[in-house]
């Protein structure tokens, strides 16, 4: 089971709402709120934010992370109905205010196949309420650009093969996956700049969505190495130098993200998360623990003379 946290964030007219959530499973339950005004100076780094930090699985194209993946799937999937709401209550934008498309942004999208169902059902959602909400009788469908981002050195030859529908997608189950791009009138783009900083112009987002991503830091601190733990997750005491490289890299995501959004836009975001249990992405009380596994596996490598520590 993936333990994950919901932050809900949307842009009003002079202050950034941010709405935490519990783990997805009960997404529902009570929540806190806080607000802040997030016109600050530019978020620090590379223009690339952390290019290379995470490698990309498999060859460029063949697009093997959403055909190994079931997690992912299933995080979005409970995150879909969240997503809908939002886009219902949403307010339109008014006639001239803006680009007269809905922009979309899925950051940290990998190679772009996860999330091609749930960006279907918000293309149809956002048309559905654009023709119920406005005079338009026309038979033109409102168009929609979908913006993915990721990494500069991400599996973008895959991103665009999952895009166009160029390679199908099926889930974990073998169920057909839907394209948007089939639905018309949908524009694709992808953006190298890391989501560390911000990657789309001022108020040019409707609305951006992030699965299972933002946990990369855009820097190494590096305090576990030599050490028995290979994952902060696992210590009892969280290590100082990735604690406050996750906090300035956070403070920066949300900084980015309120410069890019609308007045009016959402940013819907799922992440990792430890929970009161003690359990995380790998390690439950279901199954063999995935971090004992690959210490296994790696002490055997060493011993076989095959890696230095």
């Amino acid at each position: 089971m993936k333990f994950s946290t919901l932050i809900l964030f949307s842009m009003g007219s002079t202050a950034t709402t941010i709405i935490g959530g519990a783990a997805m499973a009960v997404a529902d339950t009570a929540a806190t709120g806080a607000s802040s005004t997030c016109a600050n100076d530019a978020a620090s780094g590379v223009a690339t934010g952390g290019a290379g930090v995470h490698v990309p699985v498999g060859k460029d194209g063949e697009g093997l992370y959403t055909a190994s993946t079931k997690g992912c799937f299933d995080v979005i999937d409970t995150a879909t109905p969240i997503i809908l709401r939002e886009i219902e209550k949403q307010s339109l934008r008014p006639f001239g205010v803006g680009s007269s498309a809905f922009h979309i942004a899925d950051y940290g999208t990998a190679d772009a196949g996860t999330s091609l169902g749930l960006l279907t059902k918000m293309v149809q959602a956002i048309r559905s309420k654009h023709q119920s909400n406005t005079e338009n009788t026309s038979t033109d469908q409102k168009e929609v650009v979908l913006h993915y981002e990721d990494q500069l050195t991400n599996e973008w030859q895959s991103v665009f093969n999952h895009a166009f529908g160029l390679k199908p997608v099926t889930d974990a189950y073998g169920n057909p996956i839907p394209n948007p791009y089939d639905l018309g009138n949908v524009f694709v783009e992808g953006c190298g700049v890391g989501f560390h900083n911000q990657c789309y112009a001022s108020e040019s987002i409707d609305f951006g969505v992030s699965f299972t991503a933002m946990h990369w830091l855009s820097a190494f601190p590096s305090s576990l190495r030599g050490k028995a733990m290979m994952h902060a997750a696992r210590c009892e005491d969280t290590p100082v130098p990735e604690k406050e490289q996750a906090a300035r890299d956070w403070k920066n995501i949300l900084k980015a993200r309120a410069r890019e959004l609308v007045p009016g836009g959402r940013f819907v975001y799922v992440n990792f998360c430890k929970d009161c249990n003690g359990y995380f992405l790998g390690q439950t009380d279901i199954g063999v623990s995935m971090w004992d596994s690959f210490q296994e596996a790696w002490d055997q490598l060493k011993e076989q003379g095959l890696i230095d520590e």
